[in-house]
C-alpha cells in the first residue's frame, strides 16, 4: 500500500484542484527535502492518450529514488470518467483499471494524489480505492438554484463568498451569498470571479445587495430568470420594467420567463391561502419556519406525494419558502395572484399567436404592480 493516498473527484474542478494541491503539498512536506516529486497531467482528448499516461504513471510509482528517499506522485486532472465518448471506450476503461490496481499495490515509500474532474456521477471506478485511501473526497455541484438544496457544497461555496467579500473589504446583504451561489453555483471558480466583479461594481467600502447580484451576474448553466421575478415579488414597478428591458435585450420570447413566473405564483397562491385561513402570519420578512412546519403537519397529507413541485407548497425547501418566496405574498391579495396567473396564460396566447412578447409582458407587469386592490 502507498504511504499516503488521497483521491479527490467531482464536477467542480476548482474544488477538486484546491483539495488536491493541499494534499500534495502536505505529502511533499512529510516526505522530506530529499523526496522525489512528479506531477503527471492525466487529461486525455483521444483514446490513444490513455495508454501513454498509464505507462508514465506506472513508471512513476514503480521507480524509487536511488538514494532510498520517498516519492510523491500527483495524477492530476484525470478526466477519464467525464462521460465523454472517449472516456467510455474499452481501451480507456482498461487502462484506468490497471492504474487503480497499481495504486493499491504501490510501495509504502510512495505517496499518491489523484484528482479527477469532471466526474460523471454514474461512474464508480474510484470507489475501489476508498477502503485504502487516507483521504477520499467527492465534490458534487452546488444546487443550481439556492432553494433546491442546502447541501454541503452549497454551504461551502457560500462560506467562500463570505470570506472573499470580507477579504476585499466589501459589505453585503445577508442573502447575497445565497443568491450568488444560486446564479453560478455550478462553478466555484466562477462564483469567486463574480465576487471580485461585484466588489469592483460597488467600489471600496461599498455594500453589495441581492439586486446587484441579479443585475450584474449572468446565470450559469440552467439558471432561472431571477431579476424580473424578484422585482415582481418586491412589487417594485420601476425595477420590474427595467429588468424586463434587460431581459428582452438578450431574449426574444417571453415564454421561459412566464413559465418561471407561473411557478412562483403557484406557490404564492398557496401561501396567501394559508395566511387568509389563519394557518400562518405573513410579514415583509416572510413567515416563521415553525408556523410553516405546523401547516405541513395540518395540511401536508392532503397533497399526497412529497415530490417537489410548485403545485405542492409543502414539498419546497423550508428555508427557501419561508424567507425567499413568502415575503412576496405580503404584497399581494389572493385575487391579485389569481388574476396574475390568468394574465400569464394570456401572455402565452399572445406569444403563440405571433404578438409582441415584450409589450404583452410589460402590460402584465403594469397591471399587476401599478394598481393595488
Amino acid at each position: 500500500m502507498p504511504d499516503f493516498l488521497a483521491v479527490i473527484s467531482g464536477k467542480d474542478e476548482f474544488l477538486v484542484e484546491e483539495d488536491a494541491l493541499k494534499f500534495y503539498r502536505e505529502a511533499v512536506k512529510k516526505a522530506g527535502s530529499d523526496a522525489d516529486t512528479q506531477i503527471i497531467s492525466a487529461q486525455i482528448t483521444r483514446v490513444e492518450d490513455a495508454l501513454q499516461i498509464e505507462r508514465e504513471f506506472s513508471e512513476a510509482v514503480a521507480t524509487l529514488s536511488m538514494f532510498g528517499g520517498k516519492k510523491v506522485v500527483w495524477l492530476r486532472n484525470l478526466n477519464w470518467m467525464s462521460g465523454a465518448r472517449h472516456s467510455n471506450s474499452d481501451e480507456v476503461e482498461e487502462s484506468l483499471t490497471h492504474m487503480l490496481e497499481l495504486v493499491a499495490k504501490s510501495n509504502d515509500k510512495v505517496s499518491i494524489i489523484i484528482s479527477a474532474s469532471p466526474l460523471d456521477g454514474r461512474r464508480k471506478d474510484l470507489q475501489v480505492l476508498k477502503p485504502v485511501a487516507n483521504e477520499f473526497i467527492v465534490h458534487t455541484f452546488a444546487a443550481p438554484k439556492p432553494w433546491e438544496s442546502q447541501g454541503e457544497q452549497t454551504l461551502m461555496q457560500m462560506a467562500k463568498v463570505t470570506e472573499k467579500f470580507k477579504k476585499l473589504g466589501i459589505k453585503f446583504e445577508s442573502d447575497v451569498p445565497e443568491v450568488l451561489v444560486g446564479r453560478v453555483g455550478e462553478s466555484t471558480r466562477m462564483v469567486l470571479m463574480e465576487v471580485e466583479k461585484l466588489a469592483i461594481y460597488v467600489g471600496p467600502g461599498g455594500t453589495v445587495k441581492a439586486r446587484d447580484v441579479l443585475f450584474i451576474v449572468p446565470p450559469f448553466g440552467e439558471g432561472e430568470f431571477f431579476e424580473p421575478i424578484e422585482a415582481f415579488a418586491a412589487r417594485d414597478l420601476k425595477w420590474a420594467l427595467e429588468s424586463l428591458e434587460r431581459y428582452f435585450f438578450n431574449e426574444s420570447s417571453c415564454r421561459p420567463l412566464i413559465a418561471a413566473l407561473q411557478n412562483r405564483i403557484r406557490l404564492l397562491i398557496q401561501i396567501r391561502s394559508l395566511a387568509d385561513s389563519g394557518d400562518v402570519k405573513i410579514t415583509p420578512a416572510g413567515i416563521t419556519k415553525a408556523q410553516f412546519e405546523v401547516a405541513v403537519g395540518r395540511h401536508g397529507a392532503t397533497f399526497g406525494s412529497a415530490t417537489k413541485s410548485s403545485a405542492n407548497v409543502f414539498s419546497q425547501n423550508p428555508w427557501y419558502l419561508t424567507t425567499q418566496v413568502a415575503p412576496a405574498a405580503f404584497h399581494y391579495t389572493l385575487s391579485e395572484l389569481i388574476d396574475l396567473q390568468l394574465g400569464c396564460t394570456e401572455c402565452f396566447d399572445i406569444s403563440n399567436s405571433g404578438g409582441d412578447d415584450e409589450v404583452a409582458l410589460r402590460a402584465l407587469f403594469l397591471r399587476a404592480l401599478a394598481v393595488r386592490r
